[in-house]
C-alpha cells in the first residue's frame, strides 16, 4: 500500500491519522513541523503529504509550496488538513499545490 508521511504539530492528529490508516495496510509516518518532514524525506519518499496549515515554524503551505517545487517531490500529491474553513484559506491551499483540503475536526 502508500507510504504517507503527516505533518501535524497536534499529537492527537497524528495518532488519529495513524489509527485510521495502518490498519488499511499504509504505511505511515508522523512528524510534528515542517523541519522534521524535510529531514525526514532524506530516508524516504512517501507517495503522500498530508500536512496541516499551522505549523511551528515554516508553514505548511510554504512546505506543500517547497515540497511541490522540488525535483524529487513535486510529483507527490499533497493534501491539507486544517482547521481552517475560510475560503480564501482553501483556494490559498490550492494554488501551493495541494489536490485537496480536509477541515478538521474529522
Amino acid at each position: 500500500m502508500a507510504q504517507i508521511l503527516a505533518v501535524d504539530d497536534d499529537p492527537r492528529i497524528r495518532k488519529f491519522v495513524t489509527a485510521t490508516l495502518k490498519p488499511a495496510g499504509h504505511e505511515v509516518t508522523t512528524v510534528g513541523d515542517a523541519e522534521s518532514a524535510l529531514a525526514q524525506l532524506l530516508m524516504s519518499r512517501p507517495d503522500l503529504f498530508l500536512l496541516d496549515i499551522n505549523l511551528p515554524g515554516m508553514h505548511g503551505l510554504a512546505l506543500a509550496e517547497k515540497l511541490q517545487s522540488q525535483r524529487g517531490t513535486w510529483s507527490i500529491p499533497v493534501v491539507i488538513l486544517s482547521v481552517r474553513t475560510d475560503p480564501r484559506d482553501k483556494v490559498a491551499a490550492f494554488a501551493s499545490g495541494a489536490v485537496t483540503y480536509l477541515e478538521k475536526p474529522f
